[in-house]
């Protein structure tokens, strides 16, 4: 049996392995299982992900110009999934806000893709915006 100390040591330390996840220290931001030892941690993660400045959004409601792009994370399934939400240019006239995944399918496109028409809830740090990185405009004419 374990005894309290040995119960927050480990807390602590799942709580440092979120926070990881979170910051993309040490670890990538991709895809992470929320399980450990065969305890489901996806509700300390969404707790850190508010510690963090994370807030929990629909993709419709994040305020975005064209060529910027703000770091999310989609929980599906007590999985994880980092992406950015973003603007994708079709055209100079037609664009759509969404969030696509880091992680890709076999085809290379996102393995999660949320569209703003979507209810689905996103953990996104509005307060961290990026431009979009060379080469990943998403302009697809």
């Amino acid at each position: 049996m374990k005894s309290i100390a040995d119960s927050e040591c480990e807390d602590a330390e799942i709580l440092s392995a979120l926070d990881e996840i979170i910051e993309g220290r040490f670890v990538k931001r991709s895809v992470h299982e929320l399980i450990h030892e065969g305890r489901d941690v996806t509700s300390l993660f969404i707790e850190r992900l508010m510690v963090h400045e994370f807030a929990e959004k629909r993709v419709r409601e994040v305020d975005l110009q064209v060529e910027e792009r703000v770091p999310a994370f989609a929980i599906r399934d007590r999985k994880a999934y980092f992406g950015w939400i973003f603007i994708e240019r079709f055209t100079e006239t037609k664009s759509r806000k969404l969030f696509g995944s880091s992680a890709r399918n076999t085809k290379g496109d996102w393995l999660i893709q949320v569209s703003q028409n979507s209810n689905e809830a996103i953990y996104v740090n509005c307060w961290s915006k990026f431009g979009m990185e060379e080469g990943h405009l998403f302009v697809m004419e």
